[in-house]
């Protein structure tokens, strides 16, 4: 194989002299007998020049600052070149050239490009790989990163291999700081941000992981979920207002069987079936892709019975569900019309399945996740309270072994 030749020599344009008498400098790159040049972004004075060494002679401050900036150049463009052969990119004079001064079709990809490409794709992929309520997730990622990049570098995007240490760290302190966003909230934006470096990587646009060497710590979180007599007392409470009554229905529904909000939203007659004398629910989790499969209790079965003659929408709906906003929103309005001091969400009803309704009443481990739809045991463990009333039964169990 024939070995390449590489040769790097700055020079002098003396037919096109500035007023003050200097004259620009060409880089002049040859690779294998093919040339390509560009013009320095300083210049100097002939008579200041050495053209053998391709340097500016003398001491001075300014002689000594030329050939530290033309040292630079020599280092960059050599970068330039290995950074092609990294990349599977044909290195020729042309691309060093074009590669060092950004005109590269990779050095033109941006940040906010790639991250809208990626949210195009997945949008053409809601509800056959991802939820909508996903994708808003990362809707909301990208503004914020706008939002930074517009307040703390005065851009409106970047490009893609701008994206190191420094950006994420940034990044990270202006959610937290600026936008007073919670430790556990900013690293799920963070994670969303990872998603899209790595695909940029996987493209050859980033030859480093900028996540490398960072590491996020989620902050312990106590997850809201109704004891015992909350759940009877909101069990017991008449509504007369029908909106509300409504609200706790779909509540309680999922109290009864871990719905979460998206499942029970588009929960519908087909995922309705009878086995051993028992009416169950199937349903693939919509976040997951798992399926469910969840017995239905009394509660749940009068609940549903409740609006066998409502015909809620085309699609068949079972529960008369609204926008998980307003149904927050109104959840807070019946906590307080039941004396519950509590931040009642939708997410705190498949809390309250996992502990009060199953965990509590000695259902295995095992068979809540299943029930929830986990992929694995050890996110139905972070569901998952030991009870004062379950140790109390196990304790009892051992008493009298110790008199």
């Amino acid at each position: 194989m024939k070995k390449s030749t590489f040769n790097l020599i700055f020079l002098l344009r003396k037919n096109k002299p500035f007023n003050n008498g200097e004259v620009p400098i060409i880089v002049r790159i040859t690779l294998n007998g093919k040339r390509a040049e560009f013009i320095a972004k300083h210049n100097a004075k002939p008579e200041l020049w050495n053209q053998t060494k391709g340097r500016a002679t003398g001491s001075s401050l300014f002689a000594k600052s030329l050939n530290s900036y033309l040292d630079r150049v020599y280092i960059n463009l050599t970068d330039s070149m290995r950074d092609l052969e990294e990349r599977g990119i044909e290195v020729t004079a042309e691309n060093i050239k074009n590669n060092y001064l950004g005109l590269m079709e990779h050095n033109k990809i941006t940040l906010i490009g790639l991250y809208n490409e990626h949210n195009d794709k997945m949008k053409a992929l809601i509800d056959k790989t991802y939820s909508f309520s996903t994708l808003q997730k990362h809707y909301s990622t990208i503004g914020h990163l706008k939002s930074f990049m517009e307040l703390k570098l005065g851009v409106e995007d970047i490009n893609i291999e701008q994206v190191n240490h420094q950006f994420l760290t940034e990044f990270e302190f202006y959610l937290k700081s600026e936008k007073n966003i919670s430790n556990n909230t900013t690293i799920k934006y963070m994670r969303n941000l990872g998603k899209v470096v790595r695909n940029a990587m996987s493209l050859g646009y980033l030859k480093n992981n900028p996540f490398s060497t960072i590491r996020y710590s989620f902050d312990e979180v106590d997850r809201n979920f109704l004891d015992e007599n909350e759940l009877r007392t909101l069990i017991e409470k008449q509504l007369d207002n029908k909106r509300l009554d409504q609200i706790k229905d779909v509540f309680l529904f999922c109290c009864f069987t871990g719905l979460a909000f998206a499942d029970v939203k588009s929960l519908t007659l087909d995922c309705i079936y009878e086995a051993n004398g028992n009416s169950w629910i199937r349903k693939r989790r919509q976040k997951t892709g798992k399926w469910s499969h969840i017995p239905l209790l009394n509660t749940a079965k009068q609940i549903l019975k409740k609006y066998d003659n409502l015909k809620i929408s085309n699609k068949g709906l079972l529960l008369p569900v609204p926008t998980n906003q307003k149904m927050n929103a109104y959840l807070k309005e019946i906590a307080d019309l039941c004396g519950i001091n509590k931040n009642l969400t939708t997410h705190c009803a498949r809390h309250t399945f996992a502990t009060t309704v199953t965990l509590a009443n000695h259902v295995s481990m095992e068979s809540v996740s299943k029930m929830l739809g986990h992929s694995s045991i050890l996110m139905t463990k972070q569901y998952a309270r030991i009870l004062d009333k379950t140790v109390e039964a196990e304790m009892e169990n051992i008493k009298d072994l110790w008199k």
